[in-house]
């Protein structure tokens, strides 16, 4: 029993030992790996912020950090990952490009686009009012105080005609202006004699005769009758009917207003029967031969127009009817508000198919301008500006800023950001984009922490050997 019990004791003090041997081992390991994993983080933090130079011989690099470049197979220093495979010995570096391979391009969708340089034109669709030429509407008001005898006219959009009857008047005061007038010219009649003309005689022999005593009156009656006539006129007694009195010489009770020239009832604010005065209007109408088209343009239409360029004009009441005209940035007027613009154009109007009111489409033909464009589905547009995804050698791509100029339904003029030939990406860039922009944060955060990690030296960690034991292990 007791060799048995001694033969337990040396071997339980052999387990024993040997334990204690391991732990030491475990604890000497982990101080001297302190140091190791510092300069291996200080390492990979170098490698992120230092770029590594472009080799040309190179063949393989990390998917998630471009800017690693070696030849020969391995991992990556920064994150582990296994290198992959360029397809060509020859790449771009730079901060914030990112690779992706031809399959991933085609699981993503990406299709590529060059910027070319070439003529852009456009045809602006926009709407019209359309509204009156002013120098076409007449007020009608009488010259003289009386009644209305008869209103033809009924209402507001009636169409009135050159010489058409608007109203008759029934006027104590026109009538005394037509008394004169009769009176007039029966004066100058006896002065005249039976014949109605002076006598021609050499001698100035007869009642007749122009060195007469009567020839001085004779031509003062003749201003008179002038005087009287354009009274009469001005009351709006037409010169036919001066005429038919100086023929006559019988008064006319009442009188007829005729229209001037053709065009539609305004305004009508007086009918049969109402007693009128030269202060009150009893309706207006215009002619619509000539109107205006008001065309409503947005600030990214106004860089496209220029004097001189056609607009087709359509009615929308008789889609058949179209006319044509000339800007004039003249008549160009900016609305401080909303920004936006109106248009005047002058159109001819013979059959009646614009009327003031009435809408209108208009189309611009701009002039075309050869400039560098791109589609307009590779600008992608953001509060910070406008950018494209540009494609580089070795399936690698970059976000790019661009300015922009004229654009149409196809394409965007660039005026500055790209060059003629460049490839950009028309489908897929959102990824595309989405991709650069967190590479180009993971250089920046590694930028940012190399030089934390070279200014914390190694010693640091190396001298702290029980830490990896604390996080590591439990006493």
């Amino acid at each position: 029993m007791g060799t048995e019990r001694r033969r337990f004791l040396a071997g339980l003090g052999l387990a024993v030992a040997a334990a204690g041997i391991g732990a030491a081992g475990y604890g000497a390991a982990r101080y001297l790996a302190g140091p190791a994993n510092a300069a291996s983080a200080s390492s990979a933090a170098a490698a992120a912020a230092k770029p590594v130079a472009d080799v040309s011989q190179a063949q393989y690099t990390c998917s998630m950090h471009p800017q690693i470049l070696q030849d020969h197979p391995g991992v990556c220093p920064i994150c582990g990952m296994a290198l992959v495979r360029l397809a060509d010995g020859s790449t771009v570096h730079h901060n914030e490009l990112v690779h992706v391979d031809q399959d991933t391009q085609k699981k993503m969708g990406v299709q590529l686009a060059s910027a070319d340089v070439g003529d852009m034109g456009r045809a602006i669709h926009a709407y019209a009012s359309i509204v009156a030429d002013d120098s076409g509407i007449v007020s009608v008001s009488p010259k003289v105080e009386g009644w209305l005898r008869s209103a033809p006219v009924q209402g507001v959009g009636q169409p009135v005609r050159r010489g058409q009857v608007l109203y008759t008047i029934y006027s104590p005061e026109l009538q005394q202006r037509q008394r004169e007038y009769i009176d007039m010219l029966t004066r100058r009649d006896g002065l005249l004699g039976d014949g109605g003309m002076p006598g021609a005689s050499s001698s100035g022999t007869g009642n007749g005769g122009l060195l007469s005593p009567n020839a001085a009156m004779i031509a003062s009656l003749a201003k008179e009758k002038f005087r009287l006539r354009e009274r009469l006129i001005a009351a709006d007694m037409s010169a036919d009917l001066v005429d038919k009195l100086e023929k006559d010489r019988h008064v006319q009770d009442v009188v007829a207003v005729r229209a001037t020239h053709d065009g539609l009832v305004t305004a009508l604010s007086a009918h049969e029967g109402s007693a009128v005065s030269p202060a009150q209007p009893i309706l207006s109408y215009a002619n619509y031969s000539k109107v205006w088209a008001e065309v409503q343009l947005y600030p990214d239409q106004l860089e496209w127009i220029k004097n001189g360029d056609e607009v087709s004009v359509r009615s929308a009441l008789d889609k058949s009817v179209a006319q044509r005209a000339r800007i004039d940035l003249a008549n160009l007027q900016i609305d401080p508000v909303n920004r936006s613009a109106k248009l005047r154009l002058a159109l001819s109007n013979p059959h009646g198919a614009f009327l003031p009111g009435a809408y209108a489409d208009a189309e611009i033909r701009a002039n075309s301008q050869r400039v560098l464009n791109v589609p307009r589905d590779a600008v992608i547009r953001t509060g910070h500006g406008d950018f494209v995804v540009v494609a580089e050698a070795g399936d690698h791509f970059r976000s790019a800023r661009v300015t922009t100029g004229i654009e149409n339904n196809d394409a965007v003029a660039i005026l500055s950001g790209l060059k003629a030939g460049q490839r950009v990406a028309v489908n897929g860039q959102f990824l595309l984009d989405g991709a650069a922009s967190m590479q180009a944060l993971q250089a920046r955060l590694a930028s940012a922490a190399a030089p934390a990690a070279a200014s914390s030296p190694a010693v640091d960690m190396a001298a702290m050997p029980d830490m990896g034991h604390v996080h590591g292990m439990r006493p």
